[in-house]
């Protein structure tokens, strides 16, 4: 008699619209069941005595960006996932889908794909008060997408200043993409 364990389970994803509270929301909870669903099925291969080998999750990005903070709160769960996350850049993947993007166990771009990097902008008004602990904090959000830009491609400091100084975004192809570590690999 053979055991069907497998549950179906939709593992494609996607992003395709502005980064905020609410899609934010519903991939960091996708991402989770999944994990979740992938954690009991272990257990269940684990009494029958077969090893399971969860499939990824796939992230289809086409996003023009939007709030870092609920974007840094969908790359923690990505990085805490036992079930890899895979990114996919089909149109585009700007600002905070670039985060996004760069954030995948493996990441991907199809050929006329565009990532686009640039620095962490606020449109902060009020008192000087205000305005000037926005600037403590921008500049606290700043270091810490360089930092994982850093760690999750081939970029060094040297180009991001270059590109601090010389242009307010930057565009890339999928191949420069990957001749910078920012995809694995061109579909």
């Amino acid at each position: 008699m053979a055991v069907n364990l497998e549950l179906p389970k939709e593992r494609n994803l996607y992003l395709q619209k502005q980064v905020d509270q609410a899609s934010m929301g519903d991939l960091t909870q996708k991402i989770i069941e999944i994990n979740e669903d992938d954690a009991r099925l272990k257990k269940l291969y684990d009494v029958y005595g077969i090893e399971y080998k969860p499939k990824p999750i796939k992230i289809y990005i086409d996003s023009y960006g939007g709030q870092i903070y609920q974007c840094f709160g969908l790359l923690g769960v990505m990085e805490k996932s036992k079930t890899p996350v895979h990114t996919i850049v089909t149109g585009c993947a700007m600002s905070c889908g670039f985060m996004i993007l760069i954030s995948g166990h493996k990441r991907f771009a199809y050929k006329l794909s565009t990532p686009l990097y640039h620095q962490v902008s606020t449109t902060k008004s009020g008192t000087l008060k205000e305005i000037e602990e926005e600037i403590i904090e921008t500049k606290r959000l700043q270091e810490t997408i360089e930092e994982i830009t850093l760690e999750r491609t081939k970029i060094t400091k040297k180009k991001l200043k270059e590109i601090y100084d010389g242009k307010v975004d930057w565009f890339m192809s999928a191949k420069e993409a990957v001749e910078l570590g920012v995809v694995d690999e061109i579909l």
